[in-house]
């Protein structure tokens, strides 16, 4: 049986620590191993030091999965710390889309791109012939270069090397488009004129959520500051 090296998934939430080991078998994703270690406290309570309750809990997952110390790792991070638009470039020759795309990030990201860690990723279902991109979109994916430190400092305090970062929205739409609309987008026949059929996600969280929908060949997605502590507070009011 075809295998390959496992890898981690990793999510640092306010009131836990999740993870989740994969390997890919005969291109199947496995799901090897879990773990889940929940907070004294959430991290958003004011006597919370977010930074102490992480570290314990980092360091107590690597001493029950040591094997994070040489498998790779991925990591989550909220959609609200980075920003994710989606745009249909001119038809243009392929190999001059990442010139379009850079002039398309100059306008989109209100920051300097020497202070941002970016790229973009062109879209499922794409029209490309003869070279020539006609009928395409492209997701541009952009976290200031301060914010994706501060998202690794937890990592590297217990020497735990992370080889990818990704916003939780695109996450989401990746575990859709991989595991729901496979081969939907095997096919790569998308009709603009009459698109399949979409599906909404809603993920709540402690304090946001996100909310995709996606047909698979394109995507929308918005991060809200509302999680279900606001709905616990309300009710308890």
């Amino acid at each position: 049986m075809a295998s390959s090296q496992s890898v981690w998934g990793v999510e640092i939430g306010q009131t836990a620590l999740k993870a989740l080991q994969c390997k890919l078998e005969d291109g199947r994703a496995v799901a090897t191993a879990f773990d889940y270690i929940e907070y004294p406290k959430i991290l958003s309570q004011p006597e919370a030091v977010a930074e102490d309750l992480i570290h314990e809990a980092l360091q107590q997952f690597l001493d029950r999965n040591e094997s994070a110390y040489t498998d790779k790792v991925c990591i989550s991070v909220p959609g609200q710390s980075g920003l994710a638009k989606f745009f249909k470039p001119p038809p243009v020759e392929v190999k001059k889309i990442s010139d379009i795309v850079r002039y398309e990030a100059k306008q989109q990201i209100p920051f300097e791109l020497s202070d941002v860690v970016w790229d973009y990723q062109i879209m499922p279902g794409s029209m490309v012939e003869e070279g020539y991109a006609l009928e395409s979109e492209v997701g541009l994916f952009a976290m200031k270069r301060e914010q994706a430190y501060r998202q690794l400092e937890p990592f590297n305090a217990v020497d735990m090397e992370v080889s990818i970062v990704q916003m939780s929205p695109v996450a989401l739409y990746n575990m859709l488009a991989f595991d729901r609309v496979n081969e939907r987008l095997e096919e790569d026949n998308f009709n603009a004129d009459d698109p399949p059929p979409s599906t909404v996600l809603l993920s709540i969280g402690t304090d946001s959520s996100d909310l995709i929908i996606t047909n698979g060949f394109r995507i929308w997605q918005r991060s809200m500051s509302i999680g279900g502590n606001h709905f616990t507070r309300q009710l308890t009011k």
